[in-house]
C-alpha cells in the first residue's frame, strides 16, 4: 500500500474527446495505477483557458525538449516533494495554440515521431505511472 499525499495534483487538460473504447480503458487503467501515489484527473475541455490554478504547467508539443524515463521521473519526483500541482496540457488535433505554449514553463516531446492527440495522453498516463515506479523503487522500469 502506498500514501496518496493529498494536496500533490496533476492535472491533464485535453482539447477533444476520446470515443474510441480501447483508449479509454487504457486511460481508466493508468489513472487507476497512478492513483495509488498522488491525486491525477484528466479533463477534456473544449478550448484550453484558465491555467493560473496550477503551480507548473508542462505542454506536449513535438518541438519541446525531449527526455527519457528516468529523466522524465526526477522531474516528477522534484514536483511531488515539493508538493505542487502540476497541469500537463495535451492539445487536439491541431495541437497547441500559440498563445497557450507560451504559459507553460515547459514544453515536452513525447518523442520525435507525432502521435495522434488519443495516443499521446495514454502514452503521457503510462509515462507518469512509469515515473512513480521509479520513485518508488517498484519492479515496472526495465
Amino acid at each position: 500500500m502506498y500514501c496518496v499525499i493529498d494536496f500533490v495534483k496533476i492535472v491533464i487538460l485535453c482539447e477533444g474527446k476520446i470515443r474510441e473504447r480501447w483508449i479509454r480503458e487504457g486511460e481508466r487503467e493508468y489513472l487507476n495505477r497512478i492513483g495509488r501515489f498522488v491525486n491525477i484527473e484528466v479533463r477534456e475541455v473544449d478550448k484550453l483557458g484558465m491555467l493560473e490554478d496550477f503551480d507548473v504547467i508542462i505542454a506536449l508539443d513535438v518541438r519541446g525538449k525531449e527526455m527519457g524515463s528516468l529523466e522524465f521521473s526526477k522531474l516528477i519526483e522534484k514536483f511531488y516533494v515539493r508538493g505542487e500541482k502540476v497541469c500537463f496540457l495535451v492539445g487536439g488535433w491541431k495541437g497547441l495554440e500559440k498563445d497557450i505554449k507560451m504559459k507553460a514553463d515547459l514544453l515536452l516531446s513525447l518523442s520525435k515521431l507525432t502521435f495522434p492527440y488519443q495516443i499521446a495522453r495514454l502514452i503521457l498516463l503510462e509515462q507518469i505511472y512509469r515515473a512513480f515506479t521509479i520513485i518508488k523503487g517498484i519492479d515496472y522500469h526495465k
